[in-house]
């Protein structure tokens, strides 16, 4: 976050590590590119202004197919395609998309206090629930491929909370419930219980079991839906804008890390969710 509410992200999407040309059409690979970096500006509250992006591709009508989605992305969410860079590669594929938006009011990781109510956009565990069955040589129902193929960037919903007073921290989740919550723990000094039976998991994952429904819900990544908390002692329930629902999954209370509450009681959470250089996901 700049000057001015300026912010800016870059995020990249790499063949083999974010998708896999089986999983995806190449025009699919640069939406999805530009829908998860924008969601880095719906984490703080942003109104896209422009993507640029630079496209590693060995073959040429694949680079038309990709940016043919990036663009159509980038006009979906109201941002100009400014600019970027194209080179030839042998591979893999790769874009690196870096978002330009404005935040009036950014929302912050740190802004959770003691007190306060632990909210999600809406269910998880589907993109997730994807990449499972594709791993496992299974075709995703139409549902749970939309979900990992076109993530939607909760950028409405995240200026309409930053409206409001009792909105604090903010952030969307990429990398799992778990261990996104556990960033806003750590930059806010609190302690976050998700009560997991509040947690919101998506039918189409929810149908393969509910054992790995909850822990593709709480590690899985990916979801780009926002995870906020609101004020404890606020009048009502958070705002509901572009077609989200926002659920309650937890609070928020003095201490550090992320607990789990269940009918057992409470446990704490390893982060789990994806890290590149530690072996997760």
């Amino acid at each position: 976050v700049l000057e001015g509410g300026w912010t800016v992200s870059c995020d990249a999407s790499v063949e083999g590590v974010h998708f896999r040309r089986a999983w995806l059409q190449p025009g699919e690979v640069g939406h999805r590119a530009v829908a998860a970096a924008l969601s880095d500006l719906a984490a703080m509250a942003a109104r896209p202004v422009g993507v640029l992006v630079s496209l590693l591709c060995g073959e040429d009508e694949v680079a038309v197919e990709v940016m043919r989605g990036v663009r159509h992305a980038a006009r979906a969410h109201g941002a100009a395609l400014l600019g970027g860079d194209t080179v030839r590669s042998p591979g893999p594929l790769a874009l690196d998309v870096t978002v330009l938006g404005v935040a009036e009011r950014p929302l912050l990781r740190s802004g959770a206090r003691p007190g306060d109510t632990l909210w999600v956009s809406g269910p998880l565990g589907a993109a997730a629930a994807a990449v499972a069955l594709w791993e496992e040589g299974r075709t995703p129902p139409a549902a749970l491929r939309q979900a990992f193929a076109a993530p939607v960037p909760r950028l409405e919903l995240a200026r309409a909370l930053a409206s409001q007073p009792h909105a604090g921290a903010l952030i969307d989740l990429s990398d799992g419930l778990a261990g996104d919550a556990a960033h806003l723990a750590t930059a806010s000094g609190v302690r976050l219980i998700l009560e997991v039976d509040r947690i919101p998991v998506a039918a189409g994952a929810a149908e393969l079991g509910a054992d790995p429904a909850r822990r593709w819900a709480l590690h899985g990544g990916e979801d780009y839906e926002l995870c906020f908390t609101w004020s404890g002692d606020a009048p009502g329930p958070p705002p509901a804008a572009g077609g989200c629902a926002p659920v309650r999954v937890g609070r928020v209370e003095e201490g550090d890390g992320v607990w789990l509450e269940d009918a057992g009681g409470l446990r704490r959470l390893e982060r789990g969710g994806f890290d590149h250089f530690g072996g997760g996901g």
